[in-house]
């Protein structure tokens, strides 16, 4: 009874984790989407792969370097100086151009139950058509060095979603369905290019208006108002257009 229970917590569990994490960052105005991590396993060596999408603003965007992490945890150095290489159906990826970085905890318990533990880490930014690549492939095989590890059609399911603007929506909860589907939030540095466009127009408005106001041609109140139809201006335009086609007739 007891292990049908265990079952059954587990599965929930599962079912309530979220392929992909949307986490948005107030401070940054960035979002950062964060698929499911997977791990591979090959001749007792076991990597773990994150992959993070970071996108400027509430906004789902595209044409953005994937963030990818290969984590080895083990006593010994396993990933430092091995050539990578992602091969699938549709070709090899080169991973080569990455950052190398390790962390050592003689606290923790390895494996085989020894002290110290040595987490090493390749982060590669990939492109977006090659990560796409890697997600939708029938195989992919992650080389390293002299090892194979076949990567699960079922760890990249959750890349699939997070490339695939419809499907990474459906698993989002009704908030930020709305924000990141109905009304998407530019980021901040978009944000402040359309104010500085609109003070623009606005002060155009406002200079061409000053010139013209006290003309009596019907052609320059015509222009104004065809330039600048939202302007505040445009109803003393319009009073002005209507007064003097009155006295032309």
């Amino acid at each position: 009874m007891r292990i049908y229970l265990m079952i059954l917590i587990s599965l929930f569990i599962g079912a309530c984790t979220k392929a992909v994490d949307t986490d948005y960052y107030k401070k940054e105005d960035l979002t950062k989407f964060k698929p499911r991590s997977f791990k591979a396993e090959t001749k007792n060596k076991e990597i773990e792969l994150v992959a993070v999408k970071e996108c400027p603003g509430k906004v789902i965007c595209t044409d953005r370097e994937i963030k990818l992490s290969f984590i080895h945890a083990g006593r010994f150095t396993f990933l430092k100086g091995k050539n990578l290489d992602l091969e699938t159906e549709q070709g090899q990826i080169d991973l080569n151009q990455r950052d190398y970085s390790y962390s050592y905890d003689n606290r923790k318990k390895s494996k085989v139950g020894t002290s110290g533990v040595l987490t090493e880490q390749f982060l590669i930014w990939v492109s977006e058509p090659d990560f796409i690549k890697a997600a939708r492939a029938e195989k992919a095989t992650m080389y390293i060095g002299d090892y194979a590890f076949e990567l699960s059609s079922e760890g990249r399911d959750a890349w699939q979603i997070m490339m695939d603007k419809e499907r990474l929506l459906k698993i989002m909860d009704e908030e930020q369905q709305r924000e990141y589907g109905q009304y998407p939030h530019e980021d901040k540095k978009k944000k402040e290019l359309d104010l500085r466009e609109k003070r623009m127009v606005s002060e155009a408005a406002e200079s061409t208006w000053k010139m013209i106001e006290n003309s009596e041609k019907l052609e320059d109140f015509r222009y104004f108002l065809e330039q600048f139809p939202e302007s505040p201006y445009a109803i003393p335009a319009k009073l002005k257009l209507k007064q003097l086609e009155n006295e032309s007739e």
